[in-house]
């Protein structure tokens, strides 16, 4: 299901459509058969691509139970991407409906595809989202980077947070689980390479949009959230990174043929900085367990 925008989206819709409406069959060479865009769970030693679908298998069921959602009437998903939480949520785990909130309208072209009766996919903004019907859990998972301006002073930042954690709680049931993946930047320790990097990120991969720090996000959720865990998950995010830019160079010639040779630079670029910062520990990938006040 494909609705109108309400109102003003900040960042820019356009900003993000940059990234996310590059076709579905660029993807699909970059992601893999599970369009699944963060990090997966793997065990030691497992070699993460050959068993990269398992991986990212094994997150969503891990954040399922988390959020415990196993045979839910209905789950929330903001910021859905391809549809891959909700269909597994609905198919495998057996809740019986899930909503599913994204700026891309590829993406829910996608998710209409997946002949998922259980799925309904929304262009929609999180902030113009409401139900008659609260959910009892919902998930953010690698979303949330882009619901914030990078220009906004810290304040103004901070209350737009604690704006996005009002709204998810007015749309869930009290104890309802929220499962929050996100990556954070604290103070970083700035270097020729790390500052033109950052620039690209933030002028031309995914413009005004602002990696949260932590403090802003507990802040946020203060008073309307318990915090049952956050755990710092940078690797699972970096080793996806890497197996995709594998999965782009032994398909590159296919990519440059869809989407050109800019748009396959871009990627290139962007994978190997969120591989390379994660690794060397100047982002973080939270997951972030809450429960419904």
């Amino acid at each position: 299901m494909t609705t109108v925008l309400a109102g003003p989206v900040n960042p820019e819709v356009g900003a993000i459509r940059h990234h996310y409406e590059v076709s579905n069959a660029f993807y699909r060479i970059v992601l893999g058969p599970t369009m699944m865009y963060s990090g997966g769970y793997w065990s030691d030693g497992e070699d993460r691509y050959a068993a990269h679908d398992e991986g990212q298998y094994r997150k969503l069921d891990a954040f399922i139970e988390l959020a415990r959602v196993k045979g839910a009437d209905r789950v929330l998903d903001i910021g859905c991407g391809w549809g891959t939480m909700l269909d597994r949520v609905t198919r495998v785990h057996g809740a019986k409906a899930g909503v599913g909130l994204t700026l891309s309208r590829t993406q829910v072209d996608w998710i209409e595809t997946l002949n998922n009766p259980a799925i309904e996919a929304r262009v929609e903004s999180w902030e113009d989202h409401t139900t008659d019907q609260p959910y009892d859990g919902a998930f953010c998972i690698n979303a949330l980077e882009h619901f914030v301006l990078s220009s906004l002073p810290p304040k103004e930042r901070t209350k737009r947070y604690q704006f996005f954690f009002e709204r998810v709680h007015s749309l869930l049931k009290p104890g309802a689980g929220f499962v929050l993946h996100t990556m954070t930047a604290e103070r970083l320790p700035l270097n020729r390479q790390l500052l033109d990097d950052l620039k690209f990120l933030q002028r031309e991969e995914f413009a005004g949009c602002h990696i949260p720090h932590l403090s802003e996000l507990t802040a946020g959720a203060e008073g309307l959230f318990e915090v049952n865990e956050i755990k710092n998950e940078q690797l699972s995010f970096a080793d996806a990174c890497r197996v995709w830019l594998q999965y782009l160079a032994e398909r590159r010639a296919e990519a440059v043929a869809l989407e050109g040779e800019t748009v396959v630079a871009r990627f290139e670029r962007y994978l190997d900085i969120f591989a390379y910062t994660l690794e060397d520990k100047y982002f973080n990938n939270f997951r972030v367990v809450l429960t419904r006040r």
